[in-house]
């Protein structure tokens, strides 16, 4: 699967990015995925990070609390469905074959967005989304470093604040049944959100410190992409 090839002037190199040059994914499903149906862009965000059917169960037993507070009582095949759509819809999506933090700011803004959209407290959606990073990385499935970097750029925070200020749709009651056979960009707009999804607008208005950026750039580079 080919890459986007972004390239960007000497002067913008020499400062900060805004979110979007160097946060958002770069495969290049992401350029066909308004046409794409719903379910055959969640398929896609699941092919593109390896996962066939539902990731395995939580592991220790108290993982679990964390997802039963987060999603309610739903089946898991619903908690996932919904989970992905979520990420498709919005925006958030990332893959494991991209710098660490691509990854994790789609989990973060996502969940900033959702927790925001459902009227839970702030420190609440924060503490139970950190807090699960945390255990991970105390699992060793996650980095202390890159959560850090997370946290200190206010991610999650930032897409709560964009979530509350533009009244999005409530994340945890999606029909993701009735949206399955539309085209992404349809589904959006029966949503009420804005084209291209909350994220591509949210990224604008976050500004990346430049040694953040820099640093950025070259683990994109390491991935062969330029940006």
């Amino acid at each position: 699967m080919s890459h986007g090839v972004v390239d960007m002037s000497r002067d913008a190199r020499a400062g900060g990015a805004v979110a979007g040059d160097l946060l958002r994914s770069a495969y290049d499903w992401e350029s066909a995925r308004e046409s794409m149906t719903l379910g055959d862009a969640v398929q896609r965000f699941r092919d593109v990070n390896g996962y066939v059917g539902l990731p395995v169960p939580a592991k220790p037993a108290f993982l679990k609390v964390f997802r039963r507070l987060i999603n309610g009582r739903r089946p898991p095949e619903e908690i996932y469905r919904v989970h992905d759509a979520s990420h498709v819809l919005t925006g958030t999506t990332f893959t494991h074959d991209e710098p660490p933090l691509v990854l994790l700011a789609g989990e973060a803004v996502e969940q900033g967005l959702y927790f925001a959209s459902r009227g839970t407290p702030r420190l609440v959606g924060w503490v139970l989304f950190y807090g699960g990073a945390f255990v991970e990385c105390a699992r060793r499935i996650a980095s202390f470093r890159q959560v850090y970097r997370g946290i200190r750029l206010g991610l999650f925070n930032r897409a709560y604040d964009y979530a509350r200020r533009t009244r999005l749709t409530n994340l945890f009651t999606i029909p993701v049944d009735t949206l399955w056979d539309l085209p992404v960009a349809e589904a959006r707009r029966r949503l009420g959100m804005p084209a291209g999804g909350p994220t591509a607008e949210l990224y604008t208005e976050i500004r990346l410190p430049a040694p953040d950026a820099e640093a950025l750039r070259r683990e994109w580079e390491g991935f062969g992409i330029t940006r």
